[in-house]
């Protein structure tokens, strides 16, 4: 009989939601402007889908070009600098903050996560942890950056990489996971 209260206590425990109720009906609501005004935009509105997604509260510099295939989960977590870029297919999976800074290229088919579980515990509880992708770094086609880490300026995390730690300023890593393969000389 305890057994049993014990996975009832679990399962009451695993099936309460960390997301509130007011959030969930924002993210009812984006999911459909997302996948209507902004996914159908002709390729070029940039300035429109940045407006989209400064309605829902994020906050979007100047002269960003952000495609129609991105994917931004929560706009009003989500903050990108002037001049930065996300390509098309990328998502931010941003469960926590989620903050580009100038210049910024994360490309096609990037996937940034800021949310994980706690593993060390049964109900395996929602774990956020803030991006920070800071000016000039790029994170290259489908590359995945993890929860609570921070790419240093204009550090690049390659093609296909796994970064789960913090990557150093103007360094390229590499790999899964991805290491150090050598320092980025700062561009003229």
């Amino acid at each position: 009989m305890q057994d049993r209260q014990e996975i009832d206590a679990l399962h009451e425990v695993r099936n309460r939601s960390p997301v509130s109720v007011r959030d969930k009906v924002r993210r009812l609501l984006w999911s459909v402007v997302q996948n209507t005004a902004y996914r159908y935009s002709f390729h070029t509105w940039n300035n429109w889908r940045s407006f989209l997604l400064r309605a829902f509260g994020a906050r979007v510099g100047r002269g960003c070009m952000i495609r129609r295939t991105a994917t931004v989960f929560y706009p009003w977590k989500f903050e990108i600098g002037p001049l930065s870029c996300l390509g098309d297919k990328a998502v931010v999976y941003n469960l926590g903050p989620v903050t580009l800074g100038a210049r910024v290229l994360v490309s096609q088919e990037a996937y940034l996560c800021a949310g994980t579980h706690d593993y060390r515990l049964l109900t395996m509880p929602l774990v956020t942890k803030p991006i920070v992708l800071k000016d000039d770094s790029w994170v290259a086609a489908r590359a995945f950056v993890g929860p609570g880490v921070t790419v240093g300026e204009g550090a690049i995390v390659g093609a296909a990489s796994v970064a789960m730690r913090d990557v150093p300023d103007w360094t390229i890593v590499t790999g899964n996971p991805a290491v150090h393969v050598k320092p980025r000389e700062r561009p003229r």
